[in-house]
């Protein structure tokens, strides 16, 4: 389990930055309110409670600004080699140890308190952790309920996509039923409505006897418009680093996906509506496995379906994709696939 990498919701952006927003306003309150403690922090004999405001609030911010420093250190190194729980939490305790001494200072030396550097010090490294755990402990529960809420809400809207999909199939099929049965009708009422019967006879060039009842009905056969091509109704199924089902989509639903890091955003559409899911994956990963179902990589950052483009347009801002889609941004088109793209366009024009 120490040895396991800790979940990506541990280190992206958003999630640094309510931590340490988080931290701020909890220390600030802690070492204000919690007055027990007051006495092992530094000496308030002579503390108004004005001063005793502006040293604590300079010292959880000279705290917030070593975590600040710290959390953005670990983004990089995460990014560059996913951390282990065993690497996080000994992060931590780096942690502790260098606001403890950042305290030690600023007591120390702002504040003019008369103990020894090593006492300020130790008491530090006891009294912070109490400080820090119940944020850390907090954030990071919050933080995997809402990953969970997530997943939940996507596989929720899956499914009620895959019935709808399965509705309309089971429609489909009752309404050609109903239309061979119609059909049926007409054959059976043939007698009573010869004289129509025939005039269409002589319409069609079919001769002057009127059609047999055994004879096949080109009503029968399955409309056009139900049948739907091998390639638009396959499913592509979504996997995440660890190899593990996530999401799958019918092709002709997926709009394009996005590059967030460690994770992608797929854009696709759920009845009426445009919705996202986030699946931790590298993006190129991806294209791998899409590029021969007609995906094309148009930035750095994008890998869009091809079947789902309205148009490709230049303006000011350089070339972009519109889906003409309304929740869905246009897409722009780096110089660096800028030539694969447009040939991809012509090379499928033509055809």
């Amino acid at each position: 389990m120490i040895r396991k990498n800790i979940p990506e919701y541990y280190v992206t952006k958003d999630n640094i930055i309510f931590f340490l927003i988080f931290v701020f306003v909890y220390s600030l309150l802690f070492v204000n309110i919690f007055t027990p403690f007051q006495g092992a922090w530094y000496n308030v004999q002579h503390y108004t409670r004005a001063q005793l405001f502006t040293d604590t609030l300079i010292i959880t911010t000279g705290g917030t600004i070593v975590l600040l420093i710290s959390r953005i250190i670990m983004y990089y190194v995460h990014k560059s080699k996913p951390l282990s729980y065993l690497q996080y939490w000994f992060w931590q305790v780096v942690e502790i140890f260098c606001i403890a001494f950042l305290y030690a200072l600023i007591v120390h030396f702002v504040t003019k308190d008369t103990r020894e550097f090593s006492d300020i010090f130790a008491r530090a490294v006891i009294f912070v952790p109490t400080i820090l755990v119940i944020p850390v402990i907090i954030t990071l529960l919050y933080f995997s309920t809402r990953e969970k809420d997530e997943k939940i809400s996507a596989l929720e809207s899956q499914k009620a996509e895959s019935n709808t999909s399965s509705n309309i199939k089971e429609q489909s099929g009752n309404e050609t039923v109903n239309t061979s049965s119609k059909d049926n009708e007409f054959s059976i009422s043939d007698d009573f409505a010869g004289d129509d019967m025939i005039l269409d006879n002589h319409l069609t060039g079919t001769g002057g006897s009127p059609q047999s009842p055994s004879a096949p009905s080109a009503v029968n056969e399955k409309p056009d418009s139900v049948t739907e091509s091998p390639a638009m109704s396959k499913i592509v199924n979504f996997f995440d680093e660890k190899n593990e089902l996530q999401l799958s989509l019918r092709l002709d639903h997926i709009y394009y996906i996005e590059s967030a890091e460690n994770y992608v955003h797929i854009y696709y559409r759920n009845k009426e509506s445009v919705e996202r899911f986030t699946l931790r994956s590298p993006l190129k990963k991806q294209q791998e496995k899409l590029e021969k179902y007609g995906f094309i990589r148009c930035h750095r950052s994008f890998l869009v379906n091809f079947a789902n483009i309205l148009l490709l347009r230049k303006d000011k801002n350089g070339p972009y994709l519109d889906f003409g889609q309304d929740g869905l941004q246009q897409i722009p088109i780096s110089k660096t696939y800028l030539d694969a793209v447009t040939a991809y366009f012509i090379q499928n024009s033509d055809e």
